[in-house]
């Protein structure tokens, strides 16, 4: 009677007890259908099985026990996400730099230096007609320091959105570090949990969130640990490992100016994806290349106008002037760049004229203008105007393709998503069915055990009589 009735009894307790966890369960998941980063669970039920003993009949069972709860989640799209996700964010971040390059430029607009450096060789043009105008001589020095205002404008508004991104860098360092910390914690406990026999998937879920954030941040590589835990690679270095991470921090070489990032151990990241690689990209390649377009025109402007001017005559018949201040090199040059305080002062230091003694001379002053069409700049094979227009090309290409890629990795993150929502998402249709079976499942072990108290209630009844 132990083995049939009494045995029948635990049967029906544990059919229960799982039914009722698997309503748990799929309560959970209802609750978090809308929870970012959760992955729907699925209770797994195993048929418990009586072991063989010589000489005695096998029962048919001993009822049903919960092997495990498990996340449905593809690791495979978590990766591609991930890889996304990296590239994703490295464009749009390097996007955002050319974009406020192209809007401190303002080309081709009215305000821009192509128009101001043409408008300022157009003044010369107009002196070379009248040498002796002091109007003409008060254009040019306008126009001359409307050139020099607005170069030195841009280059200190380069110059700031430069340390804007050395600041962002700064903070998304801490950023990353703070979620290395959280993932570290989290390892923790979840070895610990591992170490019982146990786990927990609401902690798995949140680690996998922490590793996606970081992956907006910098290229990482995660590597999952038999004892539960993951270590994870940033730039090819190590972040963390086991229940220790090495914060990121960051200097400025003074040898080459650029910013290198580099963990607690010392060793220097190579970081290719990522926000970070973005900022990097922009501070240490894309402001050098547009200042130092800015440089190469200014240093070039000034010394192939001072040449000139020097070997000119004023009004007062001298020569030797510059009309620029001269430049100590090309570094920094655009930064400098300042009409000399001759001219300034004195309109008439302005040398228009080729011959001294002869103040109706212009021929010095054209021959300043056609500057203009002359092969300068780029070892003598451009003008300065064709070389600043393909600046302005090389920087609106590179924005367009910066746009085109945040677009294209976009939409491709967006249907990995897709896919791992389809695989990973809550469905309350589906959980509602699962309640229901569950419902009815655990009403029949309930209606079960009832028999069985009446069955039980009838064989005591009739030993009694």
């Amino acid at each position: 009677m132990s083995s049939s009735t009494f045995g029948s009894f635990e049967i029906g307790r544990r059919a229960i007890h799982v039914q009722q966890k698997g309503v748990q369960v799929a309560g959970q998941n209802i609750a978090n259908a809308n929870t970012e980063g959760y992955s729907r669970q699925v209770v797994h039920m195993k048929a418990l099985v009586p072991p063989a003993v010589p000489g005695v009949v096998t029962p048919p069972g001993y009822g049903v026990a919960v092997s495990d709860i498990t996340r449905v989640k593809s690791e495979f799209y978590g990766d591609q996400i991930m890889k996304a996700l990296t590239s994703l964010n490295y464009w749009e971040r390097l996007g955002q730099t050319l974009g406020g390059i192209e809007v401190i430029f303002q080309e081709p607009e009215e305000t821009g230096i192509n128009v101001a450096l043409n408008e300022f060789f157009n003044a010369w043009q107009e002196l070379s007609v009248n040498p002796e105008s002091f109007a003409a001589r008060i254009s040019l020095r306008e126009q001359a320091r409307t050139l020099t205002g607005l170069v030195r404008d841009i280059y200190g508004r380069l110059d700031e959105l430069k340390f804007d991104v050395e600041k962002e860098l700064e903070a998304t360092l801490k950023q990353v570090n703070t979620l290395a910390a959280e993932i570290t914690d989290l390892n923790k406990k979840i070895t610990y949990l591992q170490a019982l026999g146990q786990k927990s998937n609401e902690l798995l879920d949140e680690r996998d969130l922490r590793l996606q954030e970081l992956s907006k941040l910098l290229d990482i590589r995660v590597s999952q640990k038999a004892d539960g835990s993951v270590e994870v690679l940033a730039g090819g270095r190590i972040l963390l490992h086991d229940d220790r991470y090495f914060p990121l921090e960051m200097h400025v070489s003074g040898a080459t100016g650029e910013i290198e990032v580099f963990n607690q151990l010392g060793a220097v990241l190579s970081v290719q994806g990522g926000g970070i690689a973005g900022m990097l990209e922009s501070y240490n390649r894309v402001f050098p290349q547009y200042q130092g377009a800015l440089d190469d025109l200014v240093y070039t402007l000034v010394d192939k106008v001072n040449e000139m001017h020097r070997t000119g005559f004023g009004l007062d018949g001298n020569d030797g002037r510059n009309f620029f201040e001269p430049l100590a090199g090309l570094e920094r040059a655009a930064f400098q760049f300042y009409i000399h305080d001759d001219i300034l002062t004195n309109l008439s230091h302005i040398a228009a004229a080729s011959a001294g003694g002869n103040p109706g001379d212009g021929s010095k002053a054209l021959e300043i203008a056609r500057l203009r069409e002359m092969r300068v700049m780029d070892g003598g094979s451009t003008t300065f105007h064709d070389f600043f227009r393909g600046v302005i090309a090389d920087l609106g290409v590179e924005g367009r393709e910066t746009r085109r890629m945040s677009l294209s990795l976009g939409d491709v993150t967006e249907r990995l998503r897709e896919q791992q929502e389809a695989i990973s998402g809550v469905s309350l249709d589906d959980e509602m069915l699962n309640m229901i079976q569950y419902q009815h499942a655990y009403n029949a072990a309930a209606r079960f055990l009832n028999i069985l108290d009446q069955m039980l209630g009838v064989l005591l009844s009739e030993i009694g009589q």
